[in-house]
Formats: C-alpha cells, structure tokens, sequence
C-alpha cells in the first residue's frame, strides 16, 4: 500500500473519530457551559472543536477502562480549554459569578410543593454538608479519581477514601431515618 493511500486511510478514520465525538460530545460540553459560565457562543463553539480535534489527535494513544472514564478524560481535556480561555481573556472575573441556589426564590408557590418530596429532602440534607463534602459526593459520582478530587477540596488523598464512604452511609441513613418519620414509621 503507497504513502499516500495509508495517510488517505488515516485522514478518513480521524474523520469518522471527529464525528462521532462531535455527535457524543457536543452538545454536552455546550450545555455544560452555558449553564455554568458567561462565555459566547463563538467561542464557547470554539472550544468545543478544539477539545473534539485533539481528542481525536490522541484517540489512538489511549485506552479507557469504561465509558465514564472517556467521558471524564474528554470532560477534563475541555475544562483545560476553558481554563485557557479565561486566563488569556481575564474575564472571569468581570464577567461570571458563583451562584448560590439559596439565593433564588420560588416564584410560584404551587411549583414547589409539586415536586418530589424525596428530592426535597435530599437537598436540604446536601445543603446542611460543608461545600467540601458536597464536592467529594458529586466528583465521586462521576467517577473522578480520589487524586482529582483532593485537588479541589485540599483534603489528602487517602483520607478521601474514608469520607466519601462515611458519607455516602451518613447522607443514606439521614434519608432513612428522615423518610421513616414521615411515613409515621412504617
């Protein structure tokens, strides 16, 4: 097989490469930031694309144990972009905010007592935990390595491990026990 037929051969596979991350991945990562950050849409797009062609440049280099763990390593690559891009722009700060959910009223009463009285009480217990406890609970979720995780909640490593099991036990035997007398109980 010539030169040129192999590199027409690795032009198409990386093609297939970026389309499918495109159809996966697209349209999470946007979602993700317009949730989250003030960035326009161009460049929100941009990075996007620039996440997708270099996850496609190493697609090769690496293998994933399951799917979750592709999805955190796309999800990291594009959280480095964004990092990149508020750093070269220095707008973070003049343009985003962190937003507290305590911050916001229901608007319509009726609203809120129409949702799930279990999903209710899952915040209320979610919100009486320090910020830390919530991090470690929501990254372990997702599968995010003890190692990531301590970065963010300045805990060591290996006490992580104890937390996140000590919590997970408390946050299941608080909702027991909150439900179970509810349910006068049962």
């Amino acid at each position: 097989m010539s030169t040129a037929i192999k590199q027409i051969d690795i032009y198409i596979d990386s093609q297939k490469v970026i389309q499918e991350l495109y159809v996966v991945y697209a349209a999470k990562l946007m979602a993700y930031t317009r949730k989250n950050y003030n960035v326009p849409e161009d460049d929100s797009m941009n990075l996007v694309y620039k996440t997708i062609y270099r996850i496609a440049d190493v697609y090769d280099r690496y293998s994933f144990e399951n799917e979750s763990k592709r999805n955190a390593f796309v999800f990291k690559t594009y959280i480095n972009y964004l990092r990149n891009y508020f750093r070269d722009n220095k707008s973070f700060e003049s343009r985003n905010f962190e937003i507290e959910l305590k911050d916001f009223e229901c608007v319509n009463e009726e609203l809120a007592t129409e949702t799930n009285p279990k999903l209710n009480l899952l915040q209320t217990l979610l919100d009486k935990m320090e910020d830390w406890e919530r991090v470690l609970l929501l990254m372990r979720g997702q599968d995010i390595p003890y190692s990531e995780i301590s970065k963010f909640v300045n805990k060591p490593e290996k006490q992580l491990k104890v937390y996140y099991a000590r919590l997970k036990r408390k946050l299941f035997d608080d909702m027991n026990e909150t439900l179970n007398k509810i349910n006068g109980g049962k």
